[in-house]
């Protein structure tokens, strides 16, 4: 499962040029080069520095053989690892809560489900933050499994409870998954006491380390500049967009808009219902019943548990991405799992007087729930966000295109006006990172760069000028300027990813003579 999850995660990872969240990763790792780890501080460190390890090693390698592994590819590949070896935690954390068989399932759903893939070739944070939280799970369980009376035992597994959740928070800022593990086992048990057992009380020790992991693996904590910036951060003086193209509706997505005043609170619901795999899904909401049903047992009540106390508030925050989904998908793995189960029970029960064994029956699912999803995912590389199931598949890039796209194509629209463009033209995007990085890989550093939705920037009627126009990228602040380029300015050039418009070039003198041939999803 391992090897074919990192297979399947590998697959294509150069194609896809980098987004422009990536660019900060990119120019933080160079920051981290030259000693500042002050850079990009509304995130925590250790994802930039596994990410710049991997970019030393690649250039190492890539001076000492004919390999030419990009920077696109070296500066994932901590997440592709690390989301490949996610079934670990996964297959232990649902053996420990069910068994061996159900863990299996699950484990299979997450190394061939193509959400887990999606988000895990993705430089952010997500993928570690996941890792290390389910190892935490984990081993907090194991101690809550164990006899009060074996304190050595219990002691051994509070401190890799401990280091993971360090390593968790380390990832990325979110302490409410560790609220959320001591909310759940101090409501539940998770196995009976025997009458003469002492109470099991968690040290304070247990809260120590985890502060002292934490601060070892994100040292840059104790910047003062580094203070600043998550002041600023937090306070929303940083957000240069808000805005998200959904249904054709764009709807604000700032913290600020929660409740109720921001995305629609059936975003992830409707991810769900037209971005997982149909089999997966069926299976999940079978295990959800069934979970619902044994709710006193502590496996179903756990999935329930982390289930809903993670979708309800996520969905009732106004700031919503699709990447934050990944958290989700173990849950709705191991629910998947249990329905599995239940459905190779139920089978085989039903056939029975066919003399179908258990062993045909569980291939058969395998291949229902496992196998076809697999291959539809890698019929589906290098984009893999576009995935949509039978039922969202004529809606894809039309509720989530800026999580669908994720830059992808910009790197290309670049390229060509690289190509065409005369010199000291100007280029003009929501992305500049991206524009700085690629204007320079291609050689036209001479090109200007601006950003559309920037209140100081006009278009120059004297100016040769590019624009590139990604749907993905539509926002409160620029709908105007993107409806005007494109009443005013030519069209020429139509990236299309599948069918559908990645990134669209619009020039004003129209100067270039190349035929556009528009995407499937093209307006007439």
């Amino acid at each position: 499962m391992i090897i074919g999850g990192l297979g399947l995660r590998l697959s294509g990872l150069s194609q896809i040029g980098f987004a422009e969240d990536e660019m900060n990763k990119l120019e933080a790792v160079r920051a981290y080069d030259h000693g500042d780890f002050s850079a990009n501080a509304e995130h925590p460190m250790l994802m930039k520095v596994l990410m710049d390890l991997s970019m030393r090693g690649a250039r190492a390698w890539n001076a000492i053989s004919d390999s030419d592994i990009s920077e696109e590819a070296a500066l994932r590949f901590p997440n592709i690892l690390f989301g490949a070896l996610t079934v670990i935690p996964l297959f232990l954390l649902t053996a420990a809560f069910f068994d061996r068989r159900t863990a299996l399932w699950a484990a299979g759903f997450w190394s061939f489900g193509v959400n887990a893939i999606t988000y895990n070739r993705i430089g952010k944070e997500d993928t570690l933050m996941v890792f290390f939280l389910l190892f935490g799970f984990y081993f907090f369980l194991r101690a809550k499994q164990v006899d009060t009376h074996a304190k050595p035992q219990i002691k051994k597994f509070l401190n890799w409870s401990s280091i993971s959740f360090g390593l968790m928070l380390a990832s990325k800022y979110f302490p409410h998954y560790f609220g959320l593990n001591m909310l759940f086992h101090h409501n539940y048990h998770v196995r009976q006491r025997d009458p003469d057992e002492p109470r099991f009380t968690t040290p304070f020790n247990f809260f120590l380390l985890i502060g002292i992991v934490f601060l070892i693996a994100n040292p840059g904590l104790f910047l003062p500049s580094v203070w600043e910036h998550l002041n600023a951060y937090s306070g929303g003086k940083l957000l240069k967009h808000t805005g998200y193209l959904f249904n054709g509706h764009i709807y604000s997505n700032r913290m600020s808009d929660s409740p109720f005043w921001g995305l629609p609170i059936y975003f992830y619901v409707l991810f769900m219902a037209i971005k997982i795999p149909l089999g997966a899904l069926v299976s999940f909401l079978i295990g959800l019943f069934i979970s619902a049903k044994k709710y006193r047992e502590p496996g179903p009540r756990f999935v329930l548990f982390m289930f809903l106390f993670s979708i309800v508030p996520y969905s009732l925050v106004g700031a919503k991405w699709l990447r934050y989904t990944l958290s989700l998908m173990p849950y709705v793995y191991m629910g998947a799992a249990v329905g599995a189960v239940a459905l190779v029970a139920w089978l085989t029960q039903a056939f029975k007087k066919f003399k179908a064994n258990e062993s045909l029956i569980i291939g058969l699912v395998s291949l229902v729930l496992i196998v076809v999803p697999a291959i539809t995912a890698y019929a589906s590389a290098p984009h893999y966000a576009l995935y949509s199931n039978i039922f969202g598949d004529r809606f894809t890039a039309r509720f989530f295109p800026h999580d669908e796209f994720y830059d992808d194509g910009v790197n290309d629209a670049i390229q060509f006006v690289c190509e065409q463009a005369p010199r000291n033209a100007n280029i003009v995007s929501e992305v500049p990172g991206l524009v700085r990085y690629y204007t320079e890989k291609f050689g036209r550093a001479d090109l200007q760069s601006r950003v559309l939705s920037d209140p100081n920037y006009t278009p120059a009627a004297d100016t040769p000028t590019f624009v590139i126009l990604q749907k993905g990228r539509t926002y409160l602040e620029n709908q105007k300027e993107m409806k005007d380029v494109q009443a005013h300015f030519t069209l020429v050039y139509a990236g299309c990813i599948k069918g559908h418009t990645a990134a669209e070039v619009y020039a004003s003198p129209a100067k270039v003579n190349v035929p556009v041939q528009p995407c499937g999803d093209a307006r007439p």
